[in-house]
């Protein structure tokens, strides 16, 4: 069983490894909420667990009751991100509050199923809980750079309560083995590595028919900008107005990738900045020189495994450790709103080092192991 909480930066890695399973002759459930459209668009049987519950909704009652949650970038005086902090405890508390109403009908469905393992997203609390219920292998399936089994923990003990009402202790829940995907030199350090379990970032961004001009020959670099799924709703895309500015000076193209967001706000686009509607990123960034994104785990990943240089606009969660390990591993920079002026985005396509750290780190990601490799070790957890 695959137990997702809802985003779709949440579900998407899960995918590839749902069909590996599939491949190797195993049968595979996803148990998830929100955008179930994502996981059955992939050919994938999914069961909700909560229909009908606005996750959207239920999030933003949230970050208004923690304003702190809000998500929006932070600068200090020298135009650097002014915070590096993951708010872990916030985050622990905002998703047992989304993993709540999946709770019973995720713990009935694998009391009918009977799953051999749960393999969970990592914020998802009711993923451990249902597989505690039923006592099988909780297995984590990383989808950034950032969680470990301490947010399992964290989680679990924010719903005490539910782990009570199913005859549950919430006390120490930890991942039975974690599936860690990031790259090789951007890897955390485990205080307990032997249920660390590396393997390759598999980008799956969904599919989507691709727009001709995608695969004819670039005549001058392009750029992708994205800002991921949550940021255009929640934060707004106010943020891009200087990079409007000074990317319109430039002589390169410049893809906005914004999730539909309405761009009226940035007023008349000049003729190089090109909004498109859903293109999988992976695909899209195959054919771009760079990208600019907000720092979440998919897209600073899926630019990994492309091997193009990124510029990182954090904005909250783990967006601002991501910026951190990008600029430090130096394939890319941390940088404000106001820091994508016309030096910065000139930087950003030239042939430099970032380029070159950016190379090896796809060359990195090339040669680890796809899951289908550890499918074996799974199986031997369940005996």
């Amino acid at each position: 069983m695959v137990a997702s909480s809802p985003g779709v930066g949440h579900i998407f890695p899960t995918i590839p490894t749902a069909w590996a399973l599939r491949a190797a002759g195993h049968e595979v459930v996803v148990a998830m909420s929100g955008r179930t459209d994502r996981a059955v668009g992939a050919g994938l049987p999914v069961v909700d667990v909560s229909p009908g519950v606005d996750y959207d909704k239920l999030q933003m009652e949230f970050v208004q009751r923690n304003p702190e949650m809000m998500l929006k970038p932070r600068e200090n005086k020298d135009g650097e991100s002014g915070a590096d902090d993951f708010q872990f405890e916030n985050i622990a508390r905002l998703f047992a509050e989304v993993s709540a109403p999946t709770v019973d009908r995720t713990v009935e469905l694998a009391r009918q199923w009977r799953p051999d393992a749960i393999l969970y997203t990592p914020v998802h609390g009711t993923g451990p809980l249902a597989a505690a219920a039923v006592g099988v292998p909780a297995v984590m399936q990383g989808f950034n750079m950032v969680l470990g089994s301490e947010m399992t923990s964290a989680i679990a003990q924010s719903m005490s309560a539910h782990y009570e009402r199913h005859g549950l202790a919430s006390d120490d829940v930890k991942p039975a083995a974690i599936l860690d995907v990031a790259p090789p030199s951007l890897r955390r350090q485990y205080d307990e590595q032997d249920n660390v379990w590396p393997i390759r970032y598999l980008p799956y961004n969904g599919g989507g028919v691709l727009p001709q001009w995608l695969n004819e020959p670039r005549k001058r670099p392009r750029v992708t900008v994205t800002l991921g799924s949550t940021v255009p709703g929640v934060g707004g895309i106010d943020l891009l107005q200087r990079f409007v500015e000074a990317a319109g000076t430039m002589d390169a193209e410049f893809v906005l990738a914004l999730a539909g967001a309405d761009l009226s706000r940035l007023g008349e686009l000049p003729d190089n900045l090109v909004p498109v509607d859903w293109v999988p990123l992976a695909q899209l960034l195959a054919v771009s020189d760079a990208v600019i994104h907000h720092g979440g785990g998919g897209s600073t990943l899926t630019a990994a495994a492309a091997g193009v240089p990124q510029y990182v606009v954090p904005h909250g969660g783990d967006n601002f450790v991501h910026a951190k390990l990008i600029r430090a591993r130096g394939l890319g920079d941390e940088l404000t709103p106001s820091g994508l002026d016309e030096q910065r985005l000139a930087e950003l396509i030239e042939d430099g080092p970032m380029r070159a750290a950016a190379r090896e780190v796809a060359a990195e990601m090339q040669v680890q192991d796809t899951f289908s490799a550890l499918i074996p070790k799974l199986v031997d957890l369940t005996r």
